[in-house]
């Protein structure tokens, strides 16, 4: 019998198309593992529920869908409001679910071979297996000690039993609603700052970030050996499409945008084109700025 692998996608209603391609990805390069994934969301329509359906055909795999509600995160939204509320559902996960190991996976990834040894890692006493964020230098203002590593949530090898075991995730809320001025990304943050370094690395293959490929990276940065930056460059497992720029945007120049349409192509959102060709963005686009925040003044006085 296999050994079951525990997966977790957290999304809102605006990152489905993208967990679809995610999701078909992970199974079309795993096709010798067992999985059960849990997705968590604000709710899905009856058509998307059967999309995840359909992807998931002919895969090994049963998929759990998780709804919560968007107001319990009014506050914490309110807060930081560039940033959607689906960023903090992977903080419910320890009141969601029960099991002792999962990998948590951010919805703009693709995965792009085995992760077997990834999950296999032995967490340990540790909270969370990751990868390095580098050019962290805002410890103080995080209240971690200095010698702790930054490490990037949006893979994350969660030791489930250790965070029930500490209440991490009330301890994460709790500091992300009482210090909104000191964080700069919200979950990532408030995870780093009550973790406080006691992670676990593993290779950057396994979370492929999009600044790996800026020129002067290098120079910049000296957290990872050239062996392991060649590595998850060439050979990445998971690849994270981070930043503001996309693959489904038109002008984004990433080495692996074609990958994030190849896996697209094979789900129910295949017709799919770039969000930013859609014409209610196009037409947004050609509004002059001033008329922009003009609109913005006038609606704010009609709602108060």
């Amino acid at each position: 019998m296999k050994n079951t692998t525990n997966i977790v996608f957290a999304s809102d209603r605006n990152y489905i198309q993208h967990l679809g391609a995610a999701l078909k990805s992970l199974l079309v390069n795993n096709g010798t593992l067992s999985f059960k994934v849990y997705i968590i969301s604000s709710g899905m329509s009856d058509k998307d529920l059967q999309n995840i359906n359909e992807i998931i055909k002919g895969h090994d795999c049963t998929v759990h869908h998780i709804t919560v509600s968007d107001e319990l995160f009014v506050k914490l939204a309110t807060a930081h409001p560039f940033y959607p509320k689906g960023t903090y559902y992977r903080l419910l996960i320890p009141d969601l679910i029960d099991e002792e190991k999962l990998l948590y996976l951010d919805s703009d990834i693709i995965v792009n071979g085995s992760i077997k040894e990834l999950y296999e890692q032995d967490p340990g006493e540790y909270f969370v297996c990751a990868i390095e964020d580098p050019g962290f230098d805002r410890h103080e203002k995080l209240s971690m000690d200095k010698s702790s590593v930054y490490f990037n949530s949006g893979m994350m090898l969660i030791n489930l039993r250790k965070w029930k075991e500490t209440g991490l995730n009330k301890q994460v809320i709790d500091y992300i609603e009482h210090n909104p001025d000191k964080i700069w990304f919200p979950d990532q943050c408030g995870l780093n700052s009550v973790i406080n370094g006691r992670w676990k690395k593993v290779p950057l293959k396994f979370n492929q970030f999009s600044s790996l490929f800026e020129k002067d990276f290098e120079t910049r940065f000296d957290c990872f050996s050239k062996s392991e930056l060649e590595e998850a460059r060439k050979k990445p497992v998971i690849i994270h499409f981070t930043g503001g720029s996309k693959p489904w945007h038109f002008r984004n120049n990433h080495p692996y945008k074609p990958l994030y349409w190849k896996y697209l192509k094979m789900t129910p959102y295949r017709h799919a084109i770039y969000s930013d060709l859609m014409p209610m963005h196009l037409l947004k686009s050609m509004i002059p700025a001033d008329l922009k925040k003009s609109i913005k003044k006038l609606l704010k006085r009609q709602s108060s």
